[in-house]
């Protein structure tokens, strides 16, 4: 049997984000069409109904559903929400502010659609709101996703201090994930916090069962540093991670994560032929074709010089 959204369920997902449609999406949509023939004056069937046409982005169906959500019951916040949201996926930023802020206004702040109208403001060029509405969702229902957009908005507007406290109150409250470690060690190198950014890589290569990456990241910390020697010996190092890696599994990603490293060594040539095995052995490996497509640009740049 096909997965449903069941309509008692819906109005409780009216504030959160659209997921992939589902197979039984259009039998749902038939359904609730069903119940608005015996009851065509309900607004909350309409808004049922346009929640899950949203899903299967039949987003003017949608609206016209509201547009009667809305004639019936002229102060459902819920039809707010739901407009905002159809509105955002439509691309229309400004219609779907308005609409998110009148549901976010009538005293039901739900962190999703705190979390739309964010994204909804970074698409207006409105960078600080933006910023407040993710802390608003934070403070309701703490998330990774969150804290990583409010942490990216900082970074781009030049408040790495606020940045990593962002993200070190993310690992505080959620647990440690690599994606706030990833983030402090790109901010704690740009503020040129080194040893805390090497801390955080060291915690890593102690958990890690791969290493080669982590040392990558701690040669390019070491260099930023100006500890170009000790730099070098972490490449070398992440040479022999991904040579003991390979010897014990020779595949294309082993092999792709070993020409990385011999292009931080500058050795292009054995990366050219790594890249070139990788992609025999799955020609669909987007990363290996692209970073090999620089190699031979950077190469033909040079051969064109005088």
């Amino acid at each position: 049997m096909r997965p449903r959204v069941p309509i008692g369920l819906v109005m409780a997902l009216l504030a959160a984000v659209a997921v992939e449609a589902h197979p039984g999406l259009h039998e749902d949509i038939a359904r609730a069409s069903a119940a608005i023939e015996k009851e065509p004056s309900r607004a909350d069937l309409y808004v049922e109904r346009a929640f899950l046409e949203r899903l299967d982005e039949q987003f003017d169906a949608a609206l016209i559903d509201l547009d009667s959500a809305r004639r019936f019951d002229p102060v459902n916040l819920r039809v707010a929400a739901e407009r905002g949201m159809t509105l955002s996926a439509m691309g229309q930023y400004g219609e779907a502010d308005a609409e998110l802020t009148r549901f976010l206004k009538g005293g039901s702040g739900t962190a999703p659609a705190f979390v739309e109208r964010a994204k909804v403001r970074e698409h207006l060029g409105r960078k600080k709101e933006a910023m407040a509405d993710y802390a608003s969702a934070i403070a309701i229902q703490p998330d990774l996703e969150s804290y990583m957009a409010r942490g990216a908005l900082q970074e781009s507007l030049g408040d790495l201090a606020g940045a990593a406290a962002g993200y070190r109150d993310g690992i505080s409250r959620l647990g440690e994930a690599i994606n706030f470690d990833l983030a402090l060690i790109r901010v704690e190198t740009a503020r040129k916090r080194y040893d805390a950014a090497l801390a955080l890589i060291d915690g890593q290569l102690g958990r890690s069962a791969v290493k080669t990456d982590w040392y990558l990241r701690r040669a390019e910390v070491l260099d930023a540093a100006g500890r170009k020697n000790e730099a070098r010996r972490d490449r070398e190092q992440a040479l022999a991670e991904a040579e003991s890696a390979l010897a014990k599994n020779f595949n294309g990603m082993k092999l792709f994560s070993r020409a990385k490293v011999q292009v931080a060594l500058g050795r292009i040539d054995d990366a050219k032929r790594d890249l070139a095995q990788v992609l025999e052995k799955a020609p669909g490996f987007t990363e290996a074709r692209e970073m090999l497509a620089k190699l031979e640009t950077a190469d033909n740049n040079e051969g064109m010089k005088p």
